[in-house]
């Protein structure tokens, strides 16, 4: 009976020290651990990198009234055991449009002669102000009083805004209730149509002379086309100056 007794208390004593050694070693472990997460966690935060991201970009965006962008840390994993030294970026990165792009961040770890990077992911989109149309307007009609002010997000716009005198432009094709009005969707209006009639306007050494001609091109202000004089039925090229009207030097 005694030696039960002493076997068992024996048996005891062993548990309790193999009990004993489980917990300080579970306590070391995670005492060793403790350093890690805290280098990690002070210094992985996704702002933070995101803002150094953004701070390596060169936006080019002249109609951004305001930028939106929204960035995430795509690998943070690299930097499990880093105790942070210095972030520089890889390169310089030139924005000019709405979309995803990856900035690259060189990571230098204390302690260490390598270095890791960081890929971030900026999503970046504008506010941007320009013309939308609040009726229909038919192809080479004026815009004057069919359209209006509005801000619209970079990424829905499909070209580029037009964003010059309204009332000096008609439209190139039609377009319908609330479209964005793009550079390609207007057009100076002709002064001069071919085949209209046109008056000719000679001048040399201070001397005019008017006549009148048949416009042989399509022609803007400013640019250079052929006419021909109804009279002497001569070809000849002009100067558009103003509406139904070519200048013609000699």
């Amino acid at each position: 009976m005694l030696e039960m007794r002493n076997e068992r208390r024996e048996m005891g004593c062993i548990l309790y020290m193999m009990h004993l050694a489980f917990r300080i070693s579970h306590f070391t472990f995670l005492f060793l651990l403790f350093p890690f997460f805290l280098a990690f966690g002070s210094t992985s935060d996704n702002d933070y990198f995101v803002k150094l991201a953004v701070k390596s970009v060169e936006f080019q965006i002249p109609e951004a009234e305001r930028l939106i962008i929204d960035g995430k840390v795509l690998n943070p994993q690299v930097l499990s055991g880093c105790t942070i030294e210095n972030v520089i970026p890889l390169h310089r990165l030139s924005i000019e449009r709405a979309g995803n792009y990856l900035v690259q961040l060189k990571v230098k770890c204390k302690n260490s002669f390598l270095t890791r990077t960081l890929n971030v992911n900026l999503q970046v989109d504008a506010e941007v102000e320009g013309y939308k149309t609040v009726e229909t307007v038919e192809r080479g009609e004026p815009l004057t009083g069919k359209v209006k002010k509005d801000s619209f997000l970079l990424s829905r716009v499909r070209g580029d805004l037009f964003n010059g005198d309204i009332d000096k432009v008609v439209a190139k094709v039609k377009l319908l209730p609330n479209t964005i009005v793009l550079q390609r969707f207007v057009e100076i209006p002709l002064a001069v149509k071919r085949g209209q009639l046109v008056k000719i306007v000679a001048k040399k050494s201070g001397i005019y002379v008017e006549t009148t001609g048949r416009a042989l091109q399509n022609g803007h202000i400013g640019d250079i086309i052929k006419v021909k004089n109804v009279y002497s039925r001569k070809v000849i090229e002009g100067k558009v100056v103003d509406e139904g009207k070519v200048v013609v030097d000699f």
